[in-house]
């Protein structure tokens, strides 16, 4: 898969976060893990891993929030 990042990272509440429709979450932190929420038409939340990074498809305009570790994130585009 080859990723695209569309701007820089940021806080996962940035409105460009919110804006997109596929994301990169990354949570550099060492050791603690951080519970993902996204306000999709449904909420959901998922478990991001110390050191780790996820690409999320998610609704255009839903927030998405972090609790716990340090998460950053950025709109990507993909190809496979």
């Amino acid at each position: 898969m080859i990723v695209k990042p569309l701007a820089t990272e940021s806080a996962v509440t940035d409105a460009a976060i919110t804006a997109a429709r596929v994301v990169r979450l990354a949570n550099v932190h060492v050791s603690a893990a951080s519970t993902i929420t996204l306000a999709n038409s449904v909420a959901a939340s998922f478990t991001l891993l110390p050191n780790s990074s996820e690409i999320v498809e998610k609704d255009i305009g839903a927030a998405v929030t972090a609790t716990g570790g340090t998460v950053t994130g950025v709109p990507v585009a993909f190809t496979n």
